[in-house]
């Protein structure tokens, strides 16, 4: 009886301990999302540079590539310089095991733009910038 008990227990902490992971992982996820749209709205390389992952495809207007983060955020300040940003609202937004990425609308100078950013989940779970693309 008492061996029943504790198996009923273990189950139901394993239990939410897995709902638990699961809920974090999509925090995680929300969080980046609010710290790239904060970096967007804040026209800040910078902030937004601290969330990519080592190698980033980036594409802004003519420049397209496989960067470094510190290459790929000097060309977003070289953006950002020229277009301050007025708008922004998100579009869309995909989370699940394959396919993690939000697009945003922005609105810079009286110009619009479509932002793409696709995020890769990295060892250690967190959630990098892996391709932007501002059309």
């Amino acid at each position: 009886m008492r061996y029943n008990m504790v198996f009923k227990y273990t189950v139901l902490v394993l239990w939410c301990m897995s709902d638990m992971s699961a809920f974090a992982m999509n925090t995680s996820f929300d969080e980046v999302v609010k710290n790239a749209s904060t970096a967007l709205k804040e026209s800040n390389a910078k902030k937004l540079a601290a969330i990519f992952d080592n190698s980033v495809n980036l594409s802004v207007k003519r420049d397209e590539g496989a960067f470094t983060k510190f290459q790929a955020e000097l060309l977003l300040n070289d953006f950002f310089r020229t277009n301050k940003v007025d708008e922004l609202k998100e579009m869309q937004r995909a989370n699940s095991s394959t396919t993690s990425f939000v697009v945003f609308s922005l609105k810079a100078n009286s110009t619009n733009y479509r932002v793409f950013i696709k995020f890769v989940q990295t060892n250690n779970k967190e959630f990098k910038i892996a391709e932007l693309r501002i059309e």
